[in-house]
């Protein structure tokens, strides 16, 4: 059996879900296609509209911040580390946040109270530490946290 192209390759593994410019770039250097296979597949796929980074920074972002909730700071993080550039990042998030009108301060909240219940009973300074300290991993503002934190630990 012959093997596909690069770009028949990079277009099935589209087919099961998106990717970043830089992610299915690494994809296919995996799988010992040279850097011209890559690179002409790569171009062809962004000429045709079949790979977008904003496309797929706002698709990633939406599932975060429906889904887990994950603060502005943490999607940053993870789109940067995906290979999406900062202001691309950044203009899909708050796409998103507008577009889903997400208040921010809401999504925090039911992060926290979530928290809440897996932390059961702990005495009250415990409880507020280790929430503080779970909401400042997810990357939420300091400002925000202790809004929250004040306001569900009591």
């Amino acid at each position: 059996m012959p093997r596909p192209t690069a770009y028949n390759y990079a277009l099935n593994l589209l087919g099961a879900r998106p990717y970043s410019t830089r992610a299915l770039q690494r994809k296919l250097v995996q799988k010992e296609y040279s850097a011209d296979e890559v690179s002409d597949a790569v171009d062809r796929l962004l000429e045709n509209g079949l790979l977008n980074d904003a496309r797929y920074a706002e698709q990633y972002a939406r599932s975060k911040i429906l889904s887990t909730g994950a603060s502005k700071r943490r999607l940053q993080q993870d789109l940067y580390r995906k290979g999406i550039k900062g202001d691309v990042a950044t203009e899909a998030i708050a796409s998103v946040m507008d577009q889903e009108e997400v208040d921010p301060a809401a999504v925090i909240e039911r992060v926290a109270k979530k928290k809440l219940a897996q932390l059961g009973d702990l005495e009250p300074l415990v409880l507020r530490r280790r929430l503080f300290a779970f909401l400042a991993r997810r990357g939420y503002d300091l400002d925000e946290i202790k809004a929250v934190v004040t306001r569900l630990a009591r």
